[in-house]
């Protein structure tokens, strides 16, 4: 199965630092986890 995906605007900037971040991972897992971790900050969950 294929997963669907999308694309996002970021400026060069934020993608440099972005890629310093993600060590290993990618994008799309990067984000997952950072989001998740907003989510259990905030209290919420989008699952």
């Amino acid at each position: 199965m294929v997963e669907e995906k999308t694309s996002i605007q970021i400026t060069p900037q934020t993608r440099d630092r972005l890629f310093k971040l993600k060590f290993r991972k990618t994008y799309d897992q990067f984000l997952n986890e950072l989001c998740d971790l907003y989510d259990e900050k905030e209290g919420t969950s989008s699952k």
